[in-house]
């Protein structure tokens, strides 16, 4: 019997242990695939460019599936580093539409260079949306134009910070058939915004718990 699928985390460079394992609680939690820290890839000189001083994102995809025997369902990679394509100043992360991998970066979701410090809540859960939006693409959604959907595009901060942590109905939908279609059950919330973990629970939730 074949072992049950998983999403592999992997890191690009140096990128903190303990980023590492609340990515993973957090994406098993909320789509009920199990996640593993598999071991760390250096990133490779050839994906640098030396004028833009940034990583070609495509390039770190390919990257992430060269020798990969994990047996991954997915692979999500993370780095630190800043990431272009030629056609943007920048991207936050890049996946394969209906593909294996996916990467995210966190230079971007700390906010401007020498700007105020992002409060580390605040950054881990920009880290989980994008995380769920790049992992949303290889499952087959494109990007979404209904309000608010995390699987809408997002041209900078403000934009992405505007998004809730959570999939449209359609996009849910098209996400529980393919799950469906792979063997696979997902558990996803109806829309509205769904917590990540260590967010403090409204008072009217907890008031509803104390009743139950």
């Amino acid at each position: 019997m074949p072992p049950p699928p998983f999403l592999g985390l992997v890191a690009l460079g140096p990128v903190d242990p303990e980023i590492l394992r609340q990515l993973r609680i957090a994406i098993t939690k909320i789509l009920f695939l199990p996640a593993r820290v598999l071991r760390p890839k250096p990133l490779p000189l050839q994906a640098y460019h030396m004028v833009r001083q940034q990583y070609h994102s495509t390039r770190l995809l390919e990257h992430l599936l060269t020798d990969d025997d994990s047996h991954a369902f997915r692979i999500l990679g993370v780095t630190t580093a800043d990431l272009f394509i030629p056609i943007f100043t920048f991207v936050f992360g890049e996946a394969q539409l209906e593909g294996k991998a996916a990467i995210i970066s966190m230079f971007r979701l700390r906010g401007e260079v020498g700007g105020f410090a992002t409060p580390k809540s605040i950054f881990l859960r920009r880290l989980i949306k994008l995380s769920l939006h790049e992992l949303g693409h290889t499952f087959g959604l494109g990007h979404c134009r209904q309000d608010g959907c995390l699987s809408g595009f997002s041209a900078n901060l403000e934009t992405f910070d505007g998004k809730n942590l959570a999939f449209c109905k359609y996009c849910r939908a098209l996400l529980i058939d393919y799950f469906r279609d792979n063997g696979l059950k997902l558990q996803l919330k109806r829309y509205q915004e769904t917590p990540a973990p260590g967010d403090p629970i409204p008072a009217e939730d907890r008031r509803r718990r104390h009743r139950r």
